[in-house]
């Protein structure tokens, strides 16, 4: 099996290529996960010249799809030609996922709604901590999220904090809004993501660090960069959620 990556304009395309069989499934998802964490406007993987003789091995796929839908919120676009095997008119992953005929026809899909993005690289050392806070209030003011703007500045905070304390990386801050969803995104280059341990006897009034951050956002992680570092993610709704 072989897999590269090359930008497309602000998209990028993964082309796979050779025999897949769900051995390599690990693998097929470490690197697509990685190329997500640089968040492209959507992330197009050609599978037109791979061997699949188990079309159950694609479903690999369709695990991607679904935790880049919870971040980076990275739409995953299948490749797969005009006359596929693998999946074909009648095929299941068609409910999962965003199949197309050529990678042309992928990247000129429709994003699904606009979003806003702002990033700034700070210092590793404390006046990051004064850096990002203007950073996240200004960027959230020009956004009108001043309903989300205090939860937001210590999600960013603390996750500065533990850059700054754990590594030797200047910490870069990605605000994103989409969907009614912000994202707050540290990234680093350090390889070693931090560890939770929740303390079910501490109340708010001591809760610092991730335990803070667990507390306040919708959804958080992790995940590794391509450059070898590591960003650490969270999310809060701006607008409530739509029941289904």
């Amino acid at each position: 099996m072989h897999i590269v990556q090359e930008p497309a304009g602000t998209a990028t395309v993964v082309r796979i290529a050779g025999r897949i069989d769900r051995s390599h499934h690990a693998e097929i998802r470490r690197h697509l996960l990685r190329c997500a964490a640089e968040v492209p406007a959507a992330l197009v993987v050609d599978v037109r010249s791979v061997q699949c003789a188990d079309p159950i091995a694609l479903a690999v796929f369709v695990t991607v799809a679904e935790q880049l839908s919870r971040w980076p919120g990275v739409p995953l676009r299948l490749v797969c030609g005009r006359d596929s095997r693998a999946v074909g008119a009648d095929s299941p992953l068609l409910r999962f996922l965003d199949v197309h005929a050529t990678t042309e026809e992928a990247l000129a899909a429709d994003p699904g709604g606009s979003r806003v993005v702002s990033r700034v690289e700070l210092p590793n050392d404390h006046s990051a901590m004064r850096l990002g806070r203007g950073f996240v209030r200004d960027t959230l003011l020009v956004w009108d999220l001043d309903q989300v703007a205090q939860d937001c500045l210590l999600m960013s905070a603390e996750l500065v904090q533990n850059t700054i304390q754990h590594t030797l990386s200047a910490p870069t801050i990605r605000l994103e809004h989409r969907r009614g969803v912000l994202t707050v995104a540290v990234y680093d280059d350090d390889p070693h993501h931090p560890e939770h341990v929740p303390d079910p006897d501490e109340d708010l009034a001591g809760t610092h660090g991730l335990d803070l951050v667990a507390f306040l956002a919708a959804a958080w992680g992790t995940a590794p960069t391509p450059g070898g570092g590591k960003v650490v993610w969270a999310t809060l709704r701006t607008e409530p959620a739509v029941s289904v």
